[in-house]
């Protein structure tokens, strides 16, 4: 008696709605779509997430390291002989030059690592660890408004190239144009 009761009360209930057993053909249709349309919009949305918090610490580090090239820039034309990690000589107010800058590499902290070639900036950088590049040339600058005055000036251009180990063409390179006197910056 008690398997009759409980068969007539689930058949009762499946024929008035109130239980099934699955989902219908359309439910399954409209819920792959569902999920087909908004995966890929997290995915994006996460990348997208990524690259800007990279970005924003990119473009910081670049600062960083601009101040402490500058500095060594400052040492270097203040003394000669100052230990520097710009090995090359460089005079006050122009040195290298835009076709042959002086390259430094820095790790993902904005530690020196090495001097590097002008090659890493053609082409993916070899130096292990490297993840900014560093480019930097001075010419001599002639303020419009100080023009026949006896001050020298040099305006330093230096170019951060991130990240180092892959094409260039897939570089963000943050510029920096800083107008100095062998004293620092005006």
């Amino acid at each position: 008696m008690k398997n009759y009761r409980k068969d007539f009360t689930r058949n009762h209930a499946r024929a008035s709605g109130l239980v099934r057993n699955g989902m219908t053909l359309m439910e399954v249709v409209i819920a792959i779509g569902v999920v087909a349309f908004v995966v890929p919009l997290i995915l994006a949305a996460t990348t997208s997430a990524g690259n800007s918090r990279r970005n924003a610490e990119a473009d910081t580090r670049s600062a960083w390291i601009t101040r402490q090239v500058q500095q060594e820039i400052l040492a270097k034309w203040a003394t000669p002989e100052h230990p520097s990690v710009i090995t090359t000589p460089i005079s006050f107010p122009a040195f290298s030059s835009k076709a042959s800058p002086t390259v430094l590499a820095y790790d993902r902290d904005g530690e020196f690592v090495a001097a590097a070639p002008d090659s890493d900036l053609t082409a993916r950088s070899t130096i292990a660890g490297a993840v900014y590049l560093v480019s930097v040339y001075g010419e001599e600058y002639f303020p419009p408004n100080l023009i026949g005055a006896a001050t020298r000036l040099s305006r330093l251009h230096i170019h951060v190239h991130h990240p180092a180990n892959v094409a260039p063409s897939r570089r963000s390179i943050y510029r920096y144009n800083l107008i100095s006197s062998r004293q620092g910056i005006l």
